[in-house]
């Protein structure tokens, strides 16, 4: 009973760190990022993304290099699926609907999907190279899959970039003619002029020490509870007998993902529709192409088959079926849809664990 009870306080505790530690994160990056002016829906895909899969980084990270990374591909994984399907299934039955900004979906939703693509083309090239056979159940990512997938991030976030860059610039012509035009600014004019003002104001202010010092503490704590973490999964998978790639796929794939389901369904609530999106949409991209990407250079990545044959053909599926849903439905995603994502996950899970194994 000791050996039990042991290794999950460590699991329960160095869960509550993780999500603690990632929250912190995320309030300070979000701080610095808008005292630099940057909009909305660059924080959603960017700063609030990354932040909130810190959790499931650097759980996969610190399994690869302890050899568990079977464990560590589940987790990226199956906190994808969860992400899509679960979280925004929960987010749009509590709140009734989620509404997506057109960027969100045809930028954002559709890197998502060409992410999923990315990852199952890297994973066959792993195939290739080397060829499996009855006696062998894995494979691994090789260096070359890994840089496509960094290098791949970092053009997106290059695309970012630019489009941030765009929206300020558009926004100041807009309304310098808007005001050029009338001699009498109506009262929608000096919304936007006033709006404009606000974010030159907040690009002026100064970025606090203390948000600096936060972020690189939460950091830490994230290292050091995901250490924590991993170790007390892998003892309690061990005891039970549980493969290491379900306990990835589905208990630490969901319980480190609780930072992303606080963000979406806090944000939608609010009203945030870009960032609970930009959250969903940037966290696949960002758990794929550095998670998966960025753990290959410091181990191999062993992956089961089935990731390739199932896990990953469902990601991909999911977030499709998600953004042609969206398309289709004026940007929004109601209460009915919310339930269907969530029908999906239970199917998959019941398919996975109790028919695949």
């Amino acid at each position: 009973m000791f050996e039990i009870i042991v290794p999950l306080l460590l699991l329960i505790f160095s869960l509550f760190i993780v999500i603690k530690a990632a929250d912190i994160f995320v309030d300070n990056i979000v701080e610095i990022g808008t005292a630099l002016g940057v909009s909305q829906i660059l924080l959603g895909v960017t700063a609030a993304a990354i932040g909130t899969s810190l959790p499931e980084f650097g759980s996969s990270l610190l399994a690869t290099i302890s050899h568990s990374s079977e464990m560590g591909v589940g987790i990226v994984l199956g906190s994808n699926i969860w992400n899509i399907a679960g979280i925004l299934g929960i987010t749009a039955t509590v709140t009734g609907v989620v509404k997506a900004d057109k960027r969100s979906i045809n930028r954002d939703g559709l890197v998502a999907v060409i992410t999923g693509l990315i990852l199952v083309g890297v994973m066959i090239l792993a195939f290739l190279a080397n060829p499996t056979n009855p006696t062998i159940s894995i494979f691994n990512i090789s260096i070359l899959g890994a840089t496509i997938m960094v290098v791949s991030y970092v053009y997106y976030f290059r695309i970012l970039l630019k489009n941030q860059k765009k929206d300020i610039k558009n926004f100041k012509n807009k309304t310098a003619k808007r005001v050029k035009e009338k001699k009498e600014i109506i009262e929608d004019d000096i919304k936007n002029h006033i709006e404009y003002k606000e974010i030159v104001e907040e690009k002026k202010k100064k970025v606090r020490l203390k948000s600096v010092l936060l972020v690189i503490i939460s950091i830490a704590g994230l290292a050091i509870a995901c250490d924590l973490l991993v170790s007390s999964a892998v003892d309690l998978s061990r005891i039970f007998g549980i493969p290491q790639t379900i306990m990835g796929l589905f208990t630490l794939a969901i319980g480190t993902s609780i930072p992303e389901l606080v963000v979406t369904l806090t944000s939608a609530m609010k009203g945030l529709h870009d960032l609970s999106m930009g959250t969903i949409f940037g966290s696949v991209t960002f758990n794929i192409l550095i998670a998966i990407g960025l753990m290959s250079f410091f181990a191999p990545i062993s992956v089961e088959p089935l990731s390739l044959y199932f896990d990953a053909p469902v990601m991909i599926a999911i977030a499709a079926i998600t953004l042609l849903i969206m398309k289709y439905n004026n940007m929004k995603f109601t209460r009915i849809h919310g339930i269907f994502l969530l029908s999906l996950y239970i199917v998959y899970v019941y398919i996975r664990i109790f028919i695949l194994g």
